[in-house]
């Protein structure tokens, strides 16, 4: 019976310690971020705060947009070779968004503090 109360304390934790290393976190959240489509692909984006500044480039030979898969929330056009600003929704989470002109390119914006 000793044998079991022992094995029990040697068990436990002392109130200072931390029963599990708490998990990293990821990258902070950055106020700009430029994405530049190429290849009919945007590319995957960093973490955002909110209403960073997003500049996109269209280095394609064909127009694209960004449009919100949320109606209203962002929607742009960006003919080839030119580049369009403006701000990530202040909305934290996760934003998916498309282009109008091309059904397969889709990427999201993720928005946090």
């Amino acid at each position: 019976m000793l044998a079991l109360v022992v094995l029990a304390a040697a068990c436990g934790n002392d109130a200072g310690e931390e029963s599990a290393a708490a998990a990293p976190p990821g990258p902070p959240p950055i106020p700009t971020v430029t994405i530049t489509i190429e290849n009919l692909e945007y590319p995957g984006t960093p973490p955002i705060t909110p209403g960073a500044q997003i500049t996109v480039v269209n280095n394609d030979l064909v127009m694209h947009s960004i449009t919100s898969k949320r109606p209203g929330l962002f929607d742009h056009d960006i003919a080839p070779g030119q580049t369009v600003i403006f701000r990530a929704p202040g909305e934290i989470g996760s934003h998916p968004f498309y282009c109008k002109y091309h059904g397969l390119m889709d990427g999201w914006l993720s928005v946090r503090q």
